[in-house]
């Protein structure tokens, strides 16, 4: 079935509404088991073409990373998540990343960042000629219940920007 905007935002506001105590309690399993999860069965889905070494990669993780001295956090105090991304450049440096995601642990993250968000390793693909080239510019997002918005405003401007770049594979790094 395709995805209907206006039945996910009258499933999600009653979420919401019945979650939002919970979700102040910190109680994640709970507001998770009733979330209205979209299920479609019209994905367009694409067989991957091409050769790596003749093709351009760009990252995306939902880490909640940010450039700690140039970029706001993500908001994790909201119960919709935040919608927004942050681009992430390709010389960034692990110290100068933050990590704004309230539903998981940092730790092993703040210890390698590629477990989240492998850019070092797509440098050493790149190096090696296992990929063609590695895009000046990556994308992270946090947490986000509200996907209206996500669908509606933030996905369309990232697949402006990547194909902007000349961007053929997007590798998706969920945390």
């Amino acid at each position: 079935m395709p995805f209907d905007l206006d039945t996910f935002k009258a499933a999600y506001e009653k979420w919401v509404a019945e979650s939002l105590p919970d979700f102040r309690a910190h109680k994640m399993d709970e507001i998770v088991k009733k979330y209205p999860f979209v299920i479609t069965d019209d994905i367009p889905w694409t067989p991957y073409r091409g050769k790596p070494s003749d093709q351009t990669f760009a990252l995306v993780t939902s880490g909640g990373l940010y450039l700690k001295d140039s970029q706001s956090p993500f908001d994790t105090e909201s119960i919709h998540g935040d919608p927004s991304f942050r681009e992430i450049p390709r010389t960034v440096q692990p110290q100068d990343l933050g990590f704004a995601h309230a539903h998981y642990d940092h730790s092993l993250a703040e210890q390698d960042v590629n477990t989240i968000f492998p850019i070092q390793r797509f440098i050493e693909l790149e190096t090696e000629g296992v990929i063609g080239k590695l895009a000046r510019t990556h994308y992270s997002f946090s947490y986000v219940n509200d996907v209206v918005p996500l669908i509606t405003k933030f996905v369309p401007k990232l697949i402006d920007r990547i194909r902007s770049a000349g961007v053929d594979v997007l590798f998706l790094v969920p945390v």
